[in-house]
This record gives C-alpha cells, structure tokens and sequence, in this order.
C-alpha cells in the first residue's frame, strides 16, 4: 500500500526541481546569446597555448568570422595545433568584434 508523502518528502522534490530548473536556466542563458546573435555579429577566434614553463601564448587564429561559419572555424583551430610534452593547455574561443 502506498504511503502518503509527507511534508518532508514533498519539500525535498520541491527543491530538485528547483535546482534542476536553475541549472538548466544558467546552462541555456549564455547559449541564447550567441543564437540570439544573428548572422550579422562577427566573432575573433583566439587560441589559447599554456606551456610547462609557466609561458602564456594567445593569437587571433581568425578575425571577421559570422555567427554562421564559427562552429567550423573553432573546430579547425581545435585540430590545427600540434601536441608537443611541453604544451599544459590549448584551448579556442570566441571573442565579439
């Protein structure tokens, strides 16, 4: 026979939804910008290279890159670096013109 929730039960659900809708908002809000960007916007990519030694290195890899085509630049600027020991992080990202 089922039990009826009781008042903890029903709090401690309450709060996961809470938070699941919480995360899910702050998940989805920086991502609306950059849709919500339209064709118009044109984006930097920079590449980001951490080395062993403590060396920072970042370089516009492309400027003047539309909404449309950056998925494709930040894919190619990911595989375009080659792997070396002395390399600690490489990353890509886009920075608004």
């Amino acid at each position: 026979m089922p039990r009826l929730a009781t008042w903890k039960n029903a709090k401690n659900m309450l709060l996961r939804g809470l938070f699941a809708t919480t995360l899910a908002a702050l998940i989805g809000i920086p991502a609306t910008g950059i849709a919500a960007a339209g064709a118009s916007q044109l984006w930097s990519v920079v590449v980001h290279i951490e080395y062993d030694s403590g060396f920072v290195y970042e370089h516009a890899f492309a400027t003047g890159v539309p909404t449309s085509t950056l998925p494709s630049i930040l894919a190619e600027c990911g595989s375009a670096h080659r792997w070396n020991r002395s390399v600690v992080r490489y990353h890509c990202y886009p920075v608004s013109e």
